[in-house]
């Protein structure tokens, strides 16, 4: 292990960072541990250093909430994830000295999320400067996104399968790579199909991929069924095909933490079920 770093233990998992990370936090009793100064009589049954070359710090806490302290003093935000009792990370951030340095919400993370506007919430809220609502300006601007998602994505895959014979594909448009692990049973999934990843909001395109930063928010796409409709309604004046169909649908899959443990998750993507001929 490197001197610049520490290795916390943790009810049995190890945790490792650097040393300096903790400079920002000089009155904490992690500061402390990591140089080896002696803590006050209040954590002396809680905290245990081993004087070996490794200086590995044992701590009796539970080392999921643990980690969502690390987190924070790492990235300087308080992200506390469901499956974490946000009660426990408050009791660490006391016992660790950093309470007063966080302003502790009384709402979850999802919460604050489910708070947040709608874009049609936001979006009426403004109004450029040239007279044009910015809330018209925003829709154009996502409709030729969706425009570019059918010419560069939607058409090219409907003439790889047309080619190949098939008279029916499946899209499916989701907030990143979930064809794996699964759990909801898909209409089509046996059919030919196709996984297209799309951004959950503007801040996590990949700016250094052009087309992903011109496709559309997956995030307005399931906003409102008329989205969907105006969708289906170029795709098929755009290719030709015999029928389209564009719908929400509801998935659940498998992801492992970083501790190997293993949650379902559930969230919307878009499918399209195209009839070529």
């Amino acid at each position: 292990m490197s001197k610049k770093t520490v290795i916390f233990n943790v009810g049995g998992t190890t945790f490792e960072i650097k040393k300096d990370s903790f400079d920002a936090y000089p009155n904490s009793s992690l500061y402390k541990l990591v140089n080896r100064s002696s803590s006050s009589s209040s954590f002396s049954s809680r905290f245990s250093s081993n004087k070996s070359s490794t200086q590995t710090i044992f701590l009796d806490h539970n080392p999921f909430a643990f980690s969502v302290i690390l987190d924070y003093i790492r990235y300087k935000r308080l992200c506390i994830p469901k499956n974490v009792t946000r009660e426990i990370v408050e009791l660490q951030l006391r016992e660790f000295g950093l309470g007063d340095d966080i302003k502790l919400s009384d709402k979850s993370s999802s919460e604050i999320e489910d708070d947040l506007p709608s874009y049609e919430q936001a979006l009426n809220g403004f109004s450029a400067s040239d007279g044009i609502a910015l809330k018209d300006a925003a829709m154009l601007a996502v409709f030729r996104r969706i425009d570019t998602l059918i010419s560069d994505v939607i058409l090219p895959y409907l003439n790889r399968h047309a080619k190949r014979g098939h008279q029916q594909v499946t899209f499916y448009l989701t907030p990143n790579i979930i064809t794996k692990n699964i759990t909801t049973e898909l209409e089509h999934i046996n059919d030919p199909h196709e996984w297209v990843q799309l951004s959950t909001s503007s801040s996590s395109v990949d700016k250094d991929d052009s087309l992903k930063n011109d496709l559309p928010d997956l995030q307005f796409l399931l906003q409102k069924r008329e989205t969907l409709d105006q969708l289906r309604d170029l795709i098929i004046s755009k290719s030709g095909v015999k029928k389209c169909t564009v719908n929400k649908v509801e998935i659940s899959h498998r992801s492992e933490n970083e501790f190997g443990l293993f949650s379902s998750k559930s969230c919307d993507i878009v499918q399209i079920f195209v009839t070529i001929v």
